[in-house]
């Protein structure tokens, strides 16, 4: 064992006795904190240590990997900003050691070196710090001397940085190009140069647009994979496929002159190559075109509906080939595997993720392709082919018409409903998986008649195995959320309630039950109860105690968990339980008060249990709880609070950070003055939300929340918001001002539209807040009132403005006429400035609910002009 204090933390740390394991890992933590250039200089040591084992020497480099990469995205954010802070000559350092290790006689090694350099690159590329990188890569690749290990190394990891940051390196393409044709010419008699350079292309496929719009270029791409295509190599060839993937993703409008040879090659493969990888991704091909074609099919009518031209144009490259295609993905279903248990993704799975896709995009031309299979098989006496046809039934149901599909789906249900009761599980799992499709997409085919069959289907197969009984779960959940109520008073589904939710609670507590299963019984538990009819409301109150009783035995449970799975479980069993006392609270709060006290007493234990999943529906429920007991929930505030706190403060945990926010916007509307009676906790509350807001590191899918929640507080507090004002404007200010307007996408959209709506809500909330105790002069200091301007104008001219914001937009208009339009300079803005007609012209146009603002709104300028 070496004398070195890194080398002996990196042998012991791979160790399988967590004696040696434990502080090893501790040593390796405490290296980095106390001297990280250093520790950097040994990590890169070891990875060319010949004495230290493979293991030890790959661990090294996983430990470089793992100081700038990180799932978290605010840690990432961090060990990028400690990388880059590091003095050059250590950066330069480290890169040095890593390209020399590329060379390494050790496969694994250089693999990992591999993935570390591409990691370093996403780091520095973008900030023009390795412009070097990709030209030595090059450079290397070229060069008649280098060994072959070092060729295939520099393939590999020219790849992965083509990868990690696509968007910088166009300026490299056409050499980046060259060097993979050198390295997939039909001369290359390297299987593994090859194999990695056909990789290396798939990768930069996305960064090729430059050579690929250009005829000559194209054809030699093309070319390339074709070849790759057809090689003896089995890894080249799957490799290929995956280029040809790639290129239907990103380059759907140029293949049209290579499909007939595109599928020449699939089709060959889908017949000859088994049950092969290469068989999985030659269908996957025409999963991705499919889904461009449905993703072009949606961008067309948005384009319609925005009056304009749409950007790309439907070639209909799987209508064209759909015959011959269904025949052959008709042929892989009946390719299943053996064992019912295996997680492995076979040819079948393939074919039919590729034939729903295909119902989606071809929708009715699909049917005739399908039906006749469907027909001559469903019955067949071979299970193969029973479970085959269930599952094309099963592929169509998502995209043909559906009164088209109605017919079908009647004929068919009985004999569905009887392969729950086929003796090959595969068949069973299928006609359960089916019977969810139905309830999803058809639920209208399930009629009085057939309904009482449905429902003894469903309460037997969940005496199923596992895997069967998850998706009569799902098949439950959807039938609930499809159900309608009748009359306002009941439903098909009352006269079943109690008797499934038993059922489903005992599933819960199967023996044999895994996670997901638990996980599915609990979700079609909380399906039920939430679309459930008034009259099961006392149903649902009867079950509450019950709900309780269990909840207290998982608290149990928890402290005598004996390992992690254990306890998983009953974290998992915690937080459903949880979800369904929040749902029983909301549909039938009147008969849930009696039992508030303990729902709280015994939400408070979960929120008391280490980091777990059921804090987030504890939260939630209590959200219920203070919904439901209005001004009565302040006897529990004392309680809550600590907890509180620590889920605002976690921001790291974005999603419980976000829930704690709603839960005090939930708690402020229900105490209302009474939220001031502690003023410690209310300016705690306050200081940390605008802290949250001001965090850069928080999600930002948090910051509408804070924002919301900030306008309850004022509407609940009133005049008492006064101290809070000044910062809290001005942090509305700098929400109003976010625009994404030089790089908008879908997401952005969204997120401003979200923004918008919170921010115009929450000034609505503090004016009328501050009104309420006399004090609406307030908004009108500071020039609260011009920067409110500015931020309509903007909104006005904003052409991805959703009918929310607009809505939200001609609600305040309406209450600064009503409230402050006895002010001249308001009233003058009101009546006069062109935005104010824009926004509620904009609202006439919209929904009914942006129509019912925009009245509103003209109603209070109707009033303030005849004052």
């Amino acid at each position: 064992m070496s004398d070195n204090p890194l080398f002996r933390a990196l042998e012991y740390a791979r160790s399988p006795d967590p004696q040696k394991r434990g502080p090893a890992e501790k040593a390796l933590k405490s290296m980095e904190e106390q001297n990280f250039p250093l520790y950097l200089r040994g990590l890169c040591e070891a990875m060319q240590h010949e004495k230290l084992s493979p293991e030890a020497r790959m661990l090294a480099g996983i430990q470089v990997k793992n100081t700038i990469v990180a799932k978290s995205e605010s840690v990432r954010i961090r060990l990028e900003n400690r990388w880059l802070m590091l003095q050059p000559q250590v950066r330069n350092h480290v890169k040095l050691q890593l390209l020399k290790t590329l060379n390494n006689e050790n496969r694994k090694i250089r693999e990992i070196t591999a993935a570390v350099v591409s990691k370093v690159a996403a780091v520095e590329i973008p900030k023009r710090c390795w412009p070097g990188l990709v030209p030595q890569l090059v450079e290397a690749i070229g060069g008649q001397k280098t060994h072959e290990n070092l060729k295939e190394a520099c393939f590999t990891t020219l790849g992965l940085v083509c990868e990690e940051c696509p968007s910088h390196l166009q300026q490299h393409s056409t050499k980046i190009l060259n060097a993979i044709a050198s390295g997939m010419h039909n001369d290359q008699k390297n299987g593994n140069i090859k194999l990695e350079a056909t990789r290396a292309l798939a990768n930069s496929l996305k960064m090729v647009k430059k050579n690929f719009s250009v005829q000559k270029e194209r054809n030699l791409i093309m070319t390339m994979i074709f070849s790759a295509a057809t090689t003896k190599n089995e890894n080249v060839r799957l490799a290929a496929f995956m280029c040809l993937e790639e290129v239907a993703k990103s380059y759907y409008s140029y293949i049209g002159s290579y499909m007939k040879k595109v599928y020449e090659l699939t089709s060959h493969a889908i017949k000859t190559e088994g049950e092969s990888d290469i068989a999985k991704q030659a269908i996957e091909f025409w999963s991705t075109v499919s889904e461009e074609e449905i993703e072009i099919e949606d961008e067309k009518l948005e384009a319609e509906e925005k009056g304009r031209k749409p950007d790309r144009q439907n070639f209909g490259f799987v209508k064209t080939a759909a015959k011959p295609l269904s025949e052959l993905l008709l042929h892989c279903l009946t390719k299943q595997d053996e064992d019912i248990d295996s997680d492995e993704w076979n040819v079948a799975q393939s074919g039919a993720c590729c034939l729903m896709l295909m119902a989606q995009n071809i929708q009715n031309n699909v049917v005739p392709l399908v039906l006749p299979f469907i027909k001559n098989k469903i019955k067949d006496k071979h299970w193969r082919m029973r479970e085959a046809a269930t599952m094309a039934f099963s592929c169509i149901l998502d995209g043909p018409d559906k009164n088209e599909l109605q017919k079908l789906v009647v004929q068919a249900f009985p004999v569905i409903l009887g392969h729950l009761q086929d003796p090959q599980p595969q068949v069973k799992d299928t006609a359960a998986w089916t019977v969810g499709k139905i309830c999803s997409e058809l639920p209208a085919t399930i009629t009085p008649e057939i309904l009482p069959n449905l429902m003894n289907a469903l309460r037997k197969g969940l005496e199923e195995p596992p895997k069967i009984a998850v998706h009569i779960c799902w098949a439950i959940h959807e039938l609930a959320n499809e159900v309608q109520i009748e009359d306002g008073k009941t439903s098909a589904l009352s006269k079943y309630f109690m008797g499934m939710v038993q059922e489903l609670l005992k599933t819960t507590a199967r023996s044999d039950a895994d996670q997901n299963l638990q996980h599915d019984a609990f979700e079609a538990i909380n399906a039920l109860i939430h679309n459930a009819a008034p009259d099961t409301y006392n149903v649902i109150a009867k079950l509450v105690p019950e709900l309780l009783g269990r909840l207290q035995r998982t608290l149990n449970q928890a402290k005598q968990a004996s390992s992690n799975s254990e306890a998983n479980r009953v974290s998992n069993a915690q937080a459903h339980l949880c979800a369904a006392l929040g749902y029983a609270i909301v549909k039938n709060p009147q008969n849930c008060m009696q039992y508030m006290d303990p729902m709280m007493e015994f939400f408070l234990q979960v929120l008391r249990m280490p980091k777990s999943e059921a804090h987030e529906e504890a939260l939630i429920a209590i959200s219920a709880v203070a919904r439901c007991t209005g001004q009565g929930f302040i006897k529990y505030m004392g309680a809550l609070r600590p907890f509180v706190m620590r889920h605002l403060k976690d921001t790291q945990n974005h999603k419980a950070c976000g829930l704690a926010t709603g839960l005090v916007g939930d708690i402020s509307r229900a105490i209302e003055g009474k939220i001031t009676q502690d003023p410690s906790f209310c300016n705690e509350l306050v200081e940390q939300l605008m802290h949250n807001l001001q965090n850069q590191h928080l999600d930002r899918s948090v910051k509408p929340r804070i924002i919301n929640c900030l306008g309850d507080i004022a509407l609940a507090i009133g005049g008492h918001f006064e101290k809070y004002l000044q910062w809290v404007m001005k942090l509305m200010e700098d929400a109003a001002s976010v625009d994404f307007r030089d790089h908008r996408d879908e997401d952005d959209i969204d997120y401003l539209n979200l923004l918008r709506e919170s921010v115009l809500e929450a000034y609505l909330a503090i004016l009328q807040g501050l009104s309420d105790d006399g004090k609406e002069g307030l908004f009108l200091s500071k020039k609260y009132m011009h920067k409110l301007v500015e931020f309509l104008i903007r909104i006005a001219k904003d052409s991805d403005v959703d009918q929310i914001v607009t809505r939200a937009a001609c609600s305040l208009i309406g209450d600064l006429a009503r409230i402050l339009g006895g002010q001249a300079d308001v009233k003058k803005f009101l009546l006069s400035h062109e935005v104010i007609k824009k926004i509620i012209h904009d609202g006439d146009n919209g929904d009914e609910e942006s129509k019912r603002g925009a009245e509103y709104a003209k109603k209070e300028l109707h009033s303030l002009q005849g004052n």
